[in-house]
């Protein structure tokens, strides 16, 4: 699956790439990406997921070919 970050995440991580390991939901994938980065831990606790510009929540089942988008939260000013 494809995954693209954004803003601080950018820090942890390139901004597109892709898992080969099998992630069913976003507690899995959060788990897999702490694997990867675990000091990305904190970001990753508060950010929205998406599927198809749509936001998911954590019973929305992954596939292997999906493109998941990770939004951290936006801070203005």
């Amino acid at each position: 699956m494809k995954i693209h970050v954004y803003a601080g995440l950018k820090d942890y991580f390139q901004p597109e790439f892709e898992v080969s390991e099998p992630v069913t939901n976003t507690d899995e994938l959060k788990a897999h990406l702490l694997t990867l980065n675990d000091k990305a831990g904190d970001i990753l606790s508060s950010c929205r997921f998406a599927v198809e510009e749509g936001f998911i929540d954590n019973a929305f089942k992954l596939k292997e070919h999906d493109t998941i988008v990770i939004i951290p939260p936006a801070s203005g000013g």
